[in-house]
Parts: structure tokens; sequence; C-alpha cells
């Protein structure tokens, strides 16, 4: 059965609601571990059902946001997303308060428990209608990017569409075209700065009234981290300051010597004077040689991608009206993962498909957890999967980009390392923004240029209206819709540099080991799957400059000339 014949339905959110208090009455009353962990399984399956159909809605509106049908359906989860929660959380409640919790750990293990504890930390019904309105806020954003319209050259992009010219060997083509996404931004600033503004307003409001100083502790118990804080995050900003800033800038001066050019800009991006290598065929071309690729992986990923493929579990190519960027979803009901992206004809193409592809994989196999809530892990643990991956794949990068092959590595390399800092600057950012929740809209983009100046000393915009000014980070899908998401990158960045290292040691050994990783899913915390995969923690001393080093080497050994 192919995506588009998969069932969906619109749930009927009074039934809903009264089928899941009939469960939690009858959690209450059960005089056995067995009628609880009974009431439990039912509830999961419910979640399977509830989050397959939102999951659907959502990814419709995403792949057209001008089908009005699919916007319809979108709304309507979105508007009975509070009430849902409303439900759940007085089950994590009883549940929470169960005298089995003992057999519940025995049955599921014990961060089971610790997610419920963190959700309870997050919810409230007198935050109902706040939440609400910060789905509405997060919705209007999408619409405004996924809108975009841009006159370029005689043509009208969309934001995706515009890739393309950004890597482009002339200068001025370059140039221009980032000019031409600038002046977009700069039409819409206002619009960007109310909808952020009222955000982080919002997010503090809700915080608050949980009885919370500010939006971040709330924000990192939104996020599921259960073993690691603000504090440790610091210090591993700090690290990348002082390790990574350093071979960053080196990185830059070799580009200006490569690129021929007495002075970098922001819009010299290309790495290579005769360009960026680009993948060689059609996206139906690059999808069989993925296939192949993957066939000769592993017989797990083989048969993954397959099913990918065969049911048509993939949208690749940008289009009109499709929303910018690519995610992974899921739908549980049908233990199904989804990949979406916005196929560009840039070298970014691969690098999506792979790290989606690692998503995928990684949801694919843990389907037989016993519990949705582990079909998943937490964001930073969920991006080494997809980072991994994208290393995983070398031996097969021939197959996409043929002779500019090493042009790829290299730039892959340099540019994961290099975006260690502005992960950190994205982080750094947001940290100081919900401190400050009151601040104007300009002395947020002052901070980010104060912050650039740490985290990436050697931009410089070349006077481009809007970027110069500190807005750049308004095209930063994660800094409106998902807060302090974005230093899980620079975390499982750091651990798949580790998967790296270990996979040109023993690729056997590093594949298992990755495998073991992506089976076990969520049911572990971030640190505790870190360890599973025998890898060690970015929050430990010596990790990330043992890291550095390694790929600092590489790229000294690596012979840029005539590329």
């Amino acid at each position: 059965m192919v995506y588009n014949e998969l069932h969906y339905e619109r749930i009927d959110v009074e039934k809903s609601k009264q089928f899941l208090m009939d469960i939690i009455t009858d959690f209450e009353s059960a005089e056995t571990a067995e009628k609880q962990i009974a009431a439990i399984k039912e509830v999961d399956n419910f979640s399977r059902d509830y989050m397959t159909y939102n999951a659907m809605a959502s990814l419709n509106f995403s792949r057209n946001i001008n089908d009005e049908g699919a916007k319809d359906e979108k709304e309507y989860y979105d508007s009975i997303s509070t009430d849902i929660r409303e439900v759940y959380d007085k089950f994590d409640k009883v549940l929470h308060e169960s005298k089995f919790k003992e057999e519940i750990i025995k049955e599921y293990g014990k961060t089971f428990l610790d997610q419920i504890e963190m959700s309870l930390k997050t919810f409230d019904p007198k935050i109902k209608d706040l939440l609400q309105k910060e789905i509405e806020l997060k919705n209007e954003y999408t619409k405004v990017t996924a809108g975009a319209k841009i006159n370029y050259k005689g043509k009208e992009y969309n934001l995706a569409g515009l890739g393309p010219f950004h890597s482009n060997t002339d200068r001025d083509t370059r140039k221009s075209s980032y000019e031409a996404r600038f002046k977009w931004f700069k039409d819409n600033e206002e619009e960007l700065d109310e909808i952020y503004d009222k955000l982080v307003k919002l997010r503090h409001e809700i915080a608050v009234t949980l009885g919370y100083k500010n939006f971040i502790e709330l924000g990192y118990y939104r996020m599921g981290r259960s073993d690691y804080g603000p504090k440790e995050v610091s210090n591993f900003r700090n690290q990348i300051v002082k390790y990574v800033v350093p071979i960053a800038s080196k990185l830059q001066e070799q580009k200006k010597d490569i690129l021929g050019l007495d002075k970098l800009y922001f819009y010299d991006g290309i790495n290579f004077k005769n360009g960026d290598p680009k993948p060689k065929g059609s996206p139906e071309h690059l999808v069989n040689a993925a296939q192949e690729m993957y066939h000769e992986l592993s017989p797990e990923t083989g048969k993954f991608f397959d099913t990918m493929v065969s049911e048509e579990l993939m949208d690749l190519v940008n289009r009109d009206g499709k929303r910018p960027g690519g995610f992974c979803t899921s739908f549980p009901k049908y233990n199904r993962p989804y990949i979406f992206s916005n196929f560009n004809g840039t070298d970014h193409d691969i690098t999506v498909l792979t790290h989606e592809a690692g998503h995928a994989f990684q949801n694919y196999s843990s389907t037989h957890q016993p519990l949705v809530n582990y079909h998943w892990p937490t964001m930073e643990a969920a991006e080494i999967h997809s980072m991994s991956m994208e290393f995983f794949t070398w031996p097969w990068m021939r197959k996409f980009f043929k002779e500019d092959t090493e042009k790829f590595k290299y730039k892959h390399v340099s540019g994961s390392l290099s975006f260690l800092p502005y992960g950190a600057c994205v982080d750094h950012f947001q940290h100081w923004v919900y401190e400050n929740p009151d601040v104007s809209p300009k002395e947020r983009k002052d901070k980010w240029l104060e912050l650039e100046s740490i985290y990436m000393p050697f931009r410089d915009y070349d006077n481009m209206v809007f970027a110069k000014d500190g807005g750049i980070w308004q095209g930063q899908l994660h800094i409106y819709q998902m807060p302090f998401y974005y230093i899980d990158y620079t975390l499982a960045q750091t651990c798949a540099f580790q998967f790296w290292i270990k996979n040109e040691n023993d690729s056997d050994s590093a594949w298992n080991d990755y495998l073991r990783l992506c089976k076990a899913g969520g049911s572990l915390s971030f640190v505790d799957l870190v360890k599973l995969a025998g890898l060690n923690s970015p929050f430990e001393d010596g990790c990330l400059k043992h890291v550095v080093d390694h790929v600092d080497n590489w790229l000294k050994d690596f012979n840029i000339t005539n590329m």
C-alpha cells in the first residue's frame, strides 16, 4: 500500500476524550499491575492512531500549503491538540501516582516514567489557550516563509528554489541571489518580527504561569532533557569557541586562497573555484542509486529503503507551494516513516537524503519497541542517527558525484565542522532571548551580531540589506518553531564524527554499534544512548577536543589542489 492509499480520518475529539477518560477510570480502580499495564497499552494504541492522523494532516499541508482541504485538516488537528493534551495530562498524573510503579518499570523501563515526569512539568489546563495561540503563531511563520515568491532574473522562485544560485561559480550571481533573498526578508521583516516577538512573550507567559522564572527551564523539559541542563550546554558552547572557532576561521582563510579572492563575503559560500560538487543525474536516478547503496550497506537498510520506494514514502523535489526544508515524520499506526525534502540540484540533495534516511531508518528499526513513545528518542539523540548516516554512506558517494566525489567529502567534513559554531551561536542567542523576553526586535538583532562576532568572527555581509543588521537568523525555522532544538545538531555532530572515526578503523564494529543504537529508539536518555553506542558523551571533558583534532588532521592531510 502506497502513502496516498493509507487510511486517514479526523478523529472525533469528544469521543476520544471520553474514551481516554474511561481508561483513566479503569486505571485508577485497577487492583493489579496487569490491569494498569493493559490500560497503558490501550492509551498507547489510541496514541498510534492519533499521532498518525495528526502527522498525515501536517505532512499533506507541508506538501502543498495552497491546498485548502489540507489546510483545513491541519487546522483541525491543531485546534484539538490542547484538548487531547489535557486528557493525556490526567492520565500521566494517575500513572505517576501508581502503586505499581515497579511492575510498570519492569515492563517498559524507567525512561517511560521519566518521560511522564517531565511531561507533567510542561502542562496545566490553565495554559491550554496559550498553547493554542503558540500553535497558531508557529503556523503563521510557516505560511509566510512557505509562501515566499521572489522575482529573480525574470522568474519567480521560492526560498529553496534560490538555493542553486547561492552556490553558483559566478560571484555576481551568488551576490545578487542573496540580495534577492534578503530583500524578501526585509520586505517581510515587520511581520516576522511581530510573530517572533509574540512567540517569545507568549512562551515567557506560559513558563511564568507554570511557576518558572522564564522559558528556559520549561524549554529543556519540553525537549525531554533529563540528564543535562543549561550549565552543561554552556560549557559545551565554550569548548566550541575554544577548539572549533580557530579551525573554522583557518578554513575561511584557506577558502580565500582556493577561490583566489582577496576578501571573503557571506555570499562566497562555495568551496571550489570551478564550483561545488553537484549530483549527477535526475532525482529518479539519485533515488535508484540510493536504493543500490542501501542494499550494499546492509540487509537492514536495503529492506528499509525498498519499503520507502515501493510505498511512496518520500516527497523529495522542490515545487511551488511546498514548505521549505527537509524533515522526517512517521505514522506509528502503520509503522512507517516518511521523508520530506526539497531537491534543488545541489549537493545538499544528497546530504538531506542520507540525513533524513538516517532518521527514517532509526524509526523503522524501533517499531518493535513496546511503546510509541520509544519509536523516537529525544531530538539530540535522534540527530546522531541522521548525521552518522551521512558518513556511513561515504563509500557510495561516487554513485552520486562521480569525478566530484573527493570535493564532496571535503565540503562535507569542513562544512560539518564549521557548522558547530553556527549551531552554538543559535543556541546562545535563544538562551539570551528567553532570559530577556521584553527586549525590542532591534535589540535581538544587535545581540545576534554580537554573538556572531564570537562564534563566526569571519562573517562579512558586504553591507547586504537585512543580513548586515542582524536579521539573518529569521530564516532559521527552528528558532521560531522549536526553541532550544538547534544545539542538538552540534551535540549529535560530535557523536557522528566519532562514528566516522570508528568506521575508518573498524567498519563492521561501527555499523553494529549504530544498528544497536537505532533499534533502541527512545528507550533510553541521550547520555545512556550515547553509552549504548560505545561513544563518548559530548559533555565529557576532552571529547570535543579529541574529535576536533582528528577532523583537523584529516583536513590538513586532504589534497585540495586541482579541485
